[in-house]
């Protein structure tokens, strides 16, 4: 795998790549709209694809269409997959190594933590129901790029923060795809935050939507991307 071409790369494998912004779906006072946003990359189109929208529900039914076509999916949630549980209390409520003065234990922190949970687990039932025929679930960092005989639902967390969080959750969105994109070769070196002894909130979620029976996934970490830029391209309103 590693001695093709990233042209070769791109033009023979059918995947795409997804982002969460996580926030409430429900309507925002002082927002237009939602707080959630999603936005969504094909790596054989290029970074002119970038499309997404504030709907949860268009969302899924665009990630069914994407497997149902035989696509490889990776799905990235901007809130924490996992967190730390330390052996010696005086270490409880730290942040994860790698997460700065964004830590997960703080206020806004466990807030996102319980909606990621919320909103991750609606997202993975659906498409369990419509389509866990079609695809495996896996948070392995090593399945990406995922091979061509081997069609995956790969999850991982985005961490869109300081210079590159911005005021619009789309943006917010379409920054962690296209760094994922940026890194799609690399993404055990890009891989940006760590935790001794994790408990997987994703893996939980994991288990409780079917998409698997394995309680290893309790204990694994996720990939976190850690974008240093804002997406600066056209988002395209998805259809």
């Amino acid at each position: 795998m590693a001695s093709r071409s990233l042209g070769l790369l791109r033009t023979e494998m059918k995947r795409v790549i997804y982002a969460c912004d996580v926030g409430s779906t429900r309507h925002q006072e002082k927002k237009q709209g939602p707080a959630f946003a999603w936005a969504r990359l094909s790596p054989n189109e290029g970074i002119k694809s970038v499309q997404g929208s504030s709907d949860i529900q268009q969302l899924v039914r665009r990630l069914e269409l994407d497997i149902e076509e035989g696509h490889s999916v990776a799905l990235g949630f901007e809130s924490p997959l996992f967190i730390p549980i330390p052996e010696d209390s005086k270490h409880l409520s730290k942040r994860r190594d790698g997460e700065g003065n964004r830590s997960f234990a703080s206020r806004v922190g466990l807030s996102v933590c319980t909606l990621g949970v919320h909103q991750s687990a609606w997202i993975l039932k659906r498409l369990y129901e419509s389509s866990s025929r079609k695809c495996s679930f896996t948070l392995d960092m090593r399945c990406w790029p995922p091979s061509e005989h081997h069609r995956v639902l790969f999850c991982w967390e985005a961490f869109v923060s300081e210079g590159a969080h911005s005021d619009q959750d789309i943006t917010d969105a379409a920054t962690a795809i296209a760094f994922f994109f940026d890194n799609e070769e690399k993404l055990q070196e890009a891989n940006a935050v760590r935790a001794k002894n994790p408990i997987s909130l994703i893996g939980a979620v994991a288990l409780w939507s079917g998409w698997t029976s394995d309680l290893r996934y309790l204990h694994m970490e996720t990939l976190v991307l850690k974008p240093d830029v804002a997406f600066k391209g056209e988002i395209q309103v998805a259809s």
